[in-house]
């Protein structure tokens, strides 16, 4: 190598790196998009890899501590892993809020992957797509073992910030179309020793919103605390009670104006939530009646993304199509949640919600326009900021994961790209195996 004389670039010798995989389907990311797609693929049979960054499955479900799981009603394998979930004991129904175990959530994701011969490594990091004549056929990866090829017939993006095909040249739109800003991030946290909430009397604390019951707490105790977010903050925080008794997940950090792509942003965006978790937040619940004795387990490993690239795809779900409910022919997943848009800053004017019918998502919004070879899935997919506050829960991610997986096993089926899949016949194909549409 040969560092250059301003010391602002290095010059590294050509090499060749080694391929240590040949699959085909490859998933970049083991969040609920990427099971959603790797059991998909691996239901067809097909020789399918999950490569993840952190050391467990799951994602934002496990590694962000994320509950509840909104849109669980979804079919197939979303219905499958609930299943298994409540076999274990460590699922608790609500309609509004369903919560599961995070460790169970851990064991059982393993279990399912292995059961259905999916090969997963963990602590592995997709640093660029290997893009051959304008198409996908592997990225490259950085670990433990080293730099490394993984060549794969069809790549699925399921990284939730559409990395590999923004690296690969599909264009994006970062945010909101109006400034270019996302909405804001949240380290959940868990407390313990909640018991004394049970029956509580003030609406039902422990599984509504504590806004009135904070401030109320900051106010008369004089404390010297300003909570992290604006005068209107959309129901949140909240305190969800897990099937484990005695413990509750908290939402409620808000770190505003931080680039989830940009790794100094995401690392002081992680500071500042922690410090809103012991300064402000622990501080504030432990005076609040029937909080008094409340621990903090734990902060996420994690911090919670909700929005950063918007891909472009070959047709951009918009709020309109949300607003009036729309069906498509190629849909490949269905979604009722409210634009659930968090403030992009304290104050802002900008940040409005829009009214939101059963709606359904087509395939063409995880198919690039131009590159080939490759899905994307989850949050990432072409949509305006307003609809992406509707499909980015995690249950609709893993609906929308197994539609994709789905897809890249009949194309590589039909020897066809994932662009030239039919979209009516994929449709019907996720009809068959449980998955309800609107029409």
């Amino acid at each position: 190598m040969i560092i250059n004389e301003d010391r602002k670039a290095i010059h590294e010798k050509p090499r060749q790196t080694p391929v240590s995989a040949d699959v085909d389907v490859l998933v970049v990311g083991g969040g609920p998009t990427g099971m959603g797609a790797a059991l998909a693929a691996a239901s067809e049979n097909l020789k399918t890899l999950v490569i993840e960054r952190h050391g467990m499955l799951g994602g934002m479900w496990t590694a962000g501590l994320l509950n509840p799981v909104f849109e669980s009603r979804k079919g197939w394998l979303v219905e499958r892993l609930i299943t298994r979930l409540k076999e274990s004991g460590a699922w608790r129904d609500d309609d509004r809020m369903p919560v599961f175990d995070v460790e169970m959530m851990k064991y059982i994701l393993e279990k399912m992957l292995n059961e259905a011969k999916v090969g997963f490594w963990y602590h592995v990091q997709a640093t660029e797509p290997i893009v051959d004549d304008g198409k996908v056929k592997g990225i490259i990866a950085e670990s433990k073992s080293g730099r490394e090829a993984i060549l794969a017939r069809v790549v699925i993006d399921c990284t939730g910030d559409g990395d590999i095909a923004a690296r690969a040249g599909v264009p994006f739109q970062f945010g909101r179309e109006i400034d270019g800003l996302a909405q804001p991030m949240t380290l959940m946290f868990e407390l313990s020793n909640i018991e004394s909430l049970q029956g509580h009397p003030s609406d039902n604390l422990g599984v509504q919103h504590i806004n009135e019951a904070l401030k109320n707490a900051i106010e008369k105790h004089n404390l010297p605390i300003q909570l992290p977010y604006g005068p209107k903050p959309f129901g949140t925080p909240y305190l969800i009670q897990l099937p484990k008794a005695g413990l509750a997940a908290i939402q409620a950090t808000h770190v505003y104006k931080y680039d989830a792509t940009n790794t100094r942003d995401v690392t002081q965006a992680t500071v500042e939530a922690r410090n809103q978790v012991h300064e402000v937040f622990l501080k504030a619940m432990k005076k609040i009646p029937g909080l008094e004795n409340v621990r903090l387990t734990q902060t996420a490993p994690s911090i919670g993304i909700r929005e950063s690239r918007h891909l472009e795809g070959q047709y951009t779900l918009t709020g309109d199509d949300l607003t009036k409910g729309r069906s498509f022919e190629d849909a490949i997943a269905t979604c009722s949640f409210g634009c659930d848009i968090h403030e992009i800053y304290p104050g802002d004017v900008h940040s409005k919600r829009i009214p939101v019918k059963p709606y359904e998502i087509p395939y063409k919004c995880l198919i690039p326009k131009e590159i080939d070879g490759l899905i994307f899935a989850g949050r990432c997919i072409s949509g305006t900021h307003e609809a992406h506050a509707s499909y980015r829960v995690t249950g609709t991610c893993m609906a929308m994961g197994q539609g994709a997986g789905l897809a890249a096993a009949l194309a590589i089926r039909q020897k066809i790209t994932p662009s030239q899949v039919d979209g009516k016949t994929l449709k019907s194909e996720l009809q068959k195996r449980g998955v309800k549409f609107l029409s």
